[in-house]
């Protein structure tokens, strides 16, 4: 009786992992589902001078947000005036400009890897290039020198320094093509470098409006540069609208302008953040503190703000498509995370920390 039983069971058994297996296995019509990103994180700067930068994770799932998760988990303060991240290759790069270094932690727990400090002066973005090769932007002891370091990923190490132009900022890559806008840092500049990925040398300069900030790719492959302009002073520290440029956004197609846009007022909050949505087709920035969207076939900036608000910082989630700006407040107290649908309603708002720019995706 006792045989029979287990006979019995083990047929039953036998039944239960095959309709198992028949049920988990995975054919090439039948992918698993990708889970996706588990959340991003939120860079803030902190005020300038005072090490209080900070690392705040959202997470998709609990829809909450964790702040100073960097402190939490390495048991260190992050340093001073954290300019931006870049999640590459599982890795999180933290640029911290104060500080000069990069701070590189484990996306999934969040737990240190390495510092890397040697070569780096005043570092702003971290483009990746391959598995074992980034680019970062560095503006220089004074601020008026442009650099992009090439740095190792194997051993974290600058292998080379490339000279772009003053105060190099954001970084885009088109193929082998990588495409740096320089800033100005604290001086005047109105370049973007281009650079052969493959070779790390310069191959082109484009001519845009002064003091280029940030850069994107449209769906057509038409790249667009936001340039902030420069605001000059006369020596009551009045503004000097003679010796001033205003803010312009530029259409660059093969490598040429072919349409530049400026901005209406010489403002003291020039345009920034220039960002794109999931589909490539609409431009979003800050002017003057506001949120603007312009259609990539607009031939003319928009007279009214998307959403009326004191913006610092914006991105867009490339999960949910939803625009995500930031308010610094006083840039000594937390700061606010917004997120906003394509029609521009708020759908949710958290507290983060001190003067929140911008944020990290894991894709």
């Amino acid at each position: 009786m006792k045989r029979r039983q287990l006979c019995l069971n083990s047929s039953v058994l036998v039944v239960l992992i095959a309709v198992a297996l028949t049920f988990f296995s995975c054919s090439d019509n039948d992918p698993i589902p990708d889970p996706g990103p588990a959340g991003f994180f939120i860079v803030n700067e902190g005020g300038f001078g005072n090490s209080n930068t900070s690392l705040s994770y959202y997470d998709y799932e609990t829809g909450e947000v964790t702040n100073n998760i960097f402190q939490s988990v390495t048991g260190r303060p992050l340093g001073d005036q954290a300019q931006s991240m870049t999640v590459f290759e599982g890795k999180g790069y933290i640029v911290v400009q104060g500080s000069a270094k990069l701070e590189v932690i484990n996306a999934d727990d969040h737990t240190s890897v390495t510092t890397i400090t040697e070569g780096l002066v005043s570092p702003r973005y971290l483009l990746g290039i391959s598995s074992t090769k980034a680019y970062v932007s560095d503006w220089g002891e004074f601020g008026v020198t442009g650099t992009v370091k090439v740095i190792d990923l194997e051993s974290n190490m600058v292998s080379k320094t490339i000279a772009t132009g003053q105060g190099a900022n954001e970084m885009l890559r088109v193929d082998n093509k990588v495409y740096v806008v320089n800033a100005g840092g604290w001086g005047r500049d109105n370049t973007v470098k281009v650079i052969d990925s493959t070779t790390d040398e310069i191959v082109d300069a484009i001519e845009v409006g002064e003091n280029p900030r940030s850069i994107q790719q449209d769906a057509g492959g038409n790249i667009w540069v936001l340039s902030a302009g420069y605001l000059a002073y006369d020596q009551s520290w009045n503004l000097d609208p003679e010796n001033s440029t205003k803010s312009s956004l530029t259409k660059i197609v093969s490598d040429e302008e072919v349409l530049r846009l400026e901005f209406p007022e010489l403002t003291f909050s020039t345009a920034s953040h220039l960002r794109v949505d999931i589909a490539g087709e609409v431009l979003y920035y800050l002017y003057d503190d506001k949120l603007f969207r312009i259609s990539v076939d607009a031939t003319g900036l928009p007279e009214t703000a998307f959403v009326e608000k004191g913006f610092y910082g914006l991105s867009v989630d490339p999960a949910s498509g939803n625009i995500i700006a930031m308010e610094a407040s006083d840039f000594s107290s937390s700061g606010s995370m917004y997120f906003y649908n394509a029609e521009g309603e708020e759908l949710d708002s958290f507290v983060v920390g001190i003067a929140p720019n911008g944020c990290a995706f894991i894709q």
